[in-house]
């Protein structure tokens, strides 16, 4: 029997809670949708914030050690060109030393006539002081006080050491005020420096440094016959004298600057205090008399260490190192300082926490907004069965909301059946889509890693060129001094005499000098690439025909797979010939004993690249040797310098193609030069 008013087929309508109900319901958790949500955002959230402060803390742990070992390098660059200002002092003053004008001065025993050459001699080299001394150790001539008190300088370590030995002596030294005004009150004045009050410095009741820090070089005064008659000695004073931490400063850190400010600083201390420095102080002055940290003098003046780590110095935190500066007794009398500002660093940290955050952020959004609409699809359909169950309970026989069967078990099994295909189907398009996305992220890591290892690899050999080309200018000066000196000395000597053959060795081994320079400056160059639409197929035969009949070659067999319909590529043609030259060269030198050398092209229009491959039938290449292969100087060969396929290298990545190569013990080695049709722009 059906209640009055109701008809048999009437549906019944679910009723759904209002939203500030479903929100309390949510909150207490006594719905299954707001279990489910809850517990998936809780169990996405523990992990998101895992993974941040994990990441965060690598990141920050990769990116101190990256900067320190940085810092390290650049130490060692800046006690370089420290050195480097030393030897050049040495060199001027042992090739003055060898003037007509001064040992004849001293033979005469009359100084007369010496004031001319000798201020300019100082102005020409730019030193602070200047001084001959007799062979009995008294003064005989000071530039900048000539008419000064003559005493005996004989305790002075350095003249002494050239006068016993013979020969050029260089050390850094401390000298006392008494000496410095002897050679000219205006530098006695400019060592003079007060002592400003320093946080973290080691006590002490020093208010003043009067003595100076200095270079110093003595060399020995001798007649053409090698009679000895004094020593000539020259000295800069570092105390105010900015030309080595700007040096250091312009070489190692580029003049850089964050948010106006220096990231790369240097400094000179005479024991602790700074002496000559471009650290900035509060009122944006070199901060020079100010002091190091006690901790750092400790280390570096006390026990002799090199000291790095986190430093306050004058007002910023830098990423530093010290190392000791010793005098011609090994003693340590002040130190070299190298600091890279810290803040850039804790910048970017700030920003891949924020980075780190906001993707955790977004993740836990996401699998809440997921697991909402998981939780709401697993929940209705078992809502609507315990209100219809309810309805049974109370006696209600109807149908179940909008539903197509006449009783509750159809209705149930349909349900679970739509539920079952439904889910089978959210799960295959979750799986396909993790599937898909998993071989996407493959795909772009394996990307990033190759072009992380090729811009390291671009990196280095930018370092290293720039660090070549230094020290190729730095040779060059004392390089042509020696060559010109020492031809000169030859042609002068007679057939016959005792030092020709000498004299040779050194004019030979001086001209193979300049050779290894000539390729430091040519690895080091930027020369801009004078593009031509080039033909590579004819530049690898043009470079075939040139070297295939020498010795080299006669035991090999030269095989070619040229692609005919090779396009044009935009590039510099001697440029190309030279690195084609370099590695077919290498090729035929991996195969002494005779083999088969193949060069093929091809290109791919999708990537719109061109490929030159150099294959040889050689021993090929162990691990250790492919990964230092294109480093300047790194060679297994007993004789050249190790340049060619680092100059090669250079000249391919210039435009903007790739140099690779792929080689094992005992298949021997393939080389393949990837350019760009177009070409690309040249940078400013």
């Amino acid at each position: 029997m059906t209640e009055p008013g109701r008809n048999e087929a009437e549906t019944i309508r679910l009723e759904k809670p209002g939203w500030r109900t479903r929100a309390r319901m949510w909150l207490a958790g006594t719905t299954i949708q707001s279990r489910l949500a809850r517990t998936f955002t809780l169990a996405s959230l523990a992990p998101a914030l895992v993974t941040a402060v994990v990441g965060v803390g690598m990141i920050r742990h990769g990116v101190y050690a990256q900067a320190q070992a940085q810092v390290n390098a650049n130490l060692e660059s800046a006690k370089d060109i420290y050195q480097s200002a030393l030897d050049r002092l040495q060199d001027a003053i042992r090739i003055h030393a060898t003037r007509m004008v001064i040992y004849g001065a001293l033979s005469r025993g009359d100084p007369s006539g010496l004031a001319e050459e000798m201020d300019r001699i100082r102005r020409a080299e730019r030193l602070d002081a200047l001084t001959i001394v007799d062979a009995d150790g008294r003064v005989f001539y000071r530039s900048l006080n000539p008419s000064g008190p003559r005493g005996e300088v004989t305790e002075d370590r350095v003249i002494r050491q050239a006068l016993e030995r013979l020969q050029p002596v260089a050390a850094t030294m401390i000298v006392p005020p008494d000496v410095l005004l002897r050679n000219s009150p205006a530098l006695a004045a400019r060592a003079a420096i007060k002592i400003e009050p320093t946080p973290r410095a080691r006590p002490g009741s020093q208010t003043e440094i009067t003595a100076g820090l200095m270079l110093r070089a003595s060399a020995p005064v001798t007649t053409p016959a090698g009679r000895m008659l004094g020593v000539l000695d020259g000295a800069i004073l570092l105390n105010r004298n900015p030309d080595i931490v700007d040096a250091i400063r312009r070489t190692v850190f580029k003049e850089e600057e964050y948010e106006g400010r220096p990231t790369g600083t240097a400094t000179i201390f005479e024991n602790d205090v700074r002496v000559s420095t471009n650290v900035r102080g509060a009122d944006g002055t070199r901060a020079i008399g100010t002091r190091a940290s006690a901790e750092v003098a400790d280390a570096v003046l006390s026990r002799g260490e090199t000291w790095r780590g986190r430093a306050f110095v004058v007002q910023d935190w830098y990423l530093a190192a010290y190392a000791p500066i010793r005098d011609l007794g090994g003693a340590t009398i002040g130190m070299l300082y190298v600091g890279v500002l810290e803040k850039p660093f804790m910048d970017s940290l700030w920003r891949s926490l924020l980075v780190f955050l906001g993707i955790a952020a977004g993740g836990v959004a996401l699998v809440n907004l997921i697991a909402v609409r998981v939780a709401k699809r697993i929940s209705a359909p078992i809502h609507e069965l315990t209100v219809a169950a309810r309805r049974i309970a109370e006696g209600e026989y109807a149908r179940v909301a909008e539903r197509s069967t006449d009783d509750e078990i159809g209705d149930l099994s349909r349900s679970f059946n739509t539920m079952t295909t439904e889910l089978q189907a959210a799960h295959q398009a979750l799986r396909e889509s993790a599937d898909q996305l998993e071989r996407k992220v493959e795909s772009r890591t394996a990307e990033l890693r190759r072009m992380q290892a090729q811009l390291i690899q671009s990196e280095k050999m930018v370092a290293i060129g720039k660090l070549a080309a230094g020290v190729a200018h730095e040779i060059n000066n004392p390089l042509t001094g020696v060559l010109t000196n020492s031809s000169l000395m030859l042609e002068d000597l007679p057939d016959g005499h005792p030092w020709r053959e000498d004299l040779q060795t050194i004019v030979n081994e001086t001209l193979r000098c300049r050779k290894i320079v000539k390729g430091l400056l040519d690895f080091s160059r930027q020369t801009k690439p004078q593009r031509t639409q080039l033909e590579l197929n004819q530049l690898v035969e043009d470079v075939l025909a040139l070297v295939r009949n020498q010795t080299v070659f006669r035991s090999i067999k030269i095989t070619y797979d040229l692609d005919p319909r090779l396009p044009r590529v935009l590039a510099d043609a001697d440029q190309m010939r030279q690195v084609v030259l370099n590695i077919v060269l290498n090729a035929a030198e991996a195969m002494a004993q005779g083999g088969e050398l193949r060069l093929s092209s091809s290109w791919d229009p999708a990537r719109r690249t061109v490929d030159v491959a150099v294959s040889d039938t050689g021993p090929g290449m162990p691990d250790d040797v492919r990964a230092r292969l294109f480093e300047p100087f790194f060679t297994t060969k007993r004789t050249g310098t190790g340049l060619g396929l680092s100059v090669a290298y250079g000249l391919v990545e210039r435009h903007h193609g790739e140099l690779l190569v792929d080689s094992a013990r005992g298949r021997g080695t393939t080389f393949t030069i990837r350019l760009p049709i177009e070409g690309a722009p040249d940078d400013d």
